[in-house]
C-alpha cells in the first residue's frame, strides 16, 4: 500500500509532537479552572438554600391563594377545603395542608437545582426541610393565625413528608429522564 502526501504530513505532524518537550499551563490559568470545576461541583450551600427558600416562599405564596392555612390566605376560600374539613377530622386535614402547602416548593426545587447543587445538599436536605417548615409555621404564628397545639404538630408533619416526599420522587423522576 502506497503512502498519501497527506498520510505522510499526518505521521511528520504527530512524530513533531511527540517529540516535542510537553508545555503545561500557566499557573493562574490552571488554579482559575480548577477553582471553576470545584464551583461546579460543589456549589457554596448558601446559594442553594437561598434558591431553595425562593422557590418554597414563591410556591408558598402561590399555595396560600389556593387554600388558605391556619385562617392566613390571599385568596377566598374554597368551598372544596371548606367542606374538606368539615368532612375529615382535625388531625388529618391539617396532615393533608401541610403536605399541601410544601409539595409544590419542594417539587419546584427539585426541578431547578442541578444534580450538583442536589448532590451538595446531602443530608443537609432534611435539615433543611424540617426548619423550613417549623420556621413557616413560626410565621403563621407571628402573623397572628389560629394556632392549636395538636393542629399544628400534625401541620409541621405533613410539610416535612410532603417537602422530603416531592422533593425526592421529582429528583429521582429527573434523574430517571436525563
Amino acid at each position: 500500500m502506497k503512502k498519501t502526501d497527506s498520510e505522510h504530513q499526518i505521521l511528520h505532524e504527530f512524530s513533531e509532537f511527540i517529540e516535542n518537550k510537553p508545555t503545561a499551563p500557566d499557573k493562574q490559568v490552571d488554579n482559575a479552572i480548577l477553582q471553576m470545576v470545584e464551583e461546579d461541583l460543589c456549589p457554596p450551600l448558601w446559594k442553594v438554600y437561598s434558591k431553595m427558600t425562593l422557590l418554597n416562599v414563591t410556591s408558598g405564596v402561590m399555595t396560600l391563594s389556593i387554600c388558605p392555612q391556619f385562617g392566613l390566605g390571599f385568596g377566598q376560600e374554597s368551598k372544596l377545603f371548606y367542606n374538606l374539613h368539615l368532612a375529615t377530622p382535625d388531625i388529618v386535614f391539617y396532615l393533608f395542608c401541610g403536605l399541601f402547602f410544601a409539595t409544590l416548593g419542594a417539587g419546584l426545587c427539585s426541578l431547578v437545582l442541578k444534580r450538583d447543587e442536589i448532590r451538595a445538599l446531602s443530608y443537609r436536605k432534611y435539615l433543611y426541610f424540617i426548619a423550613y417548615s417549623v420556621i413557616t409555621f413560626l410565621a403563621f404564628t407571628v402573623l397572628g393565625t389560629e394556632i392549636f397545639i395538636s393542629s399544628s404538630t400534625v401541620w409541621i408533619l405533613g410539610a416535612v413528608l410532603g417537602n422530603v416526599f416531592a422533593f425526592e420522587s421529582v429528583s429521582r423522576l429527573k434523574h430517571l429522564a436525563l
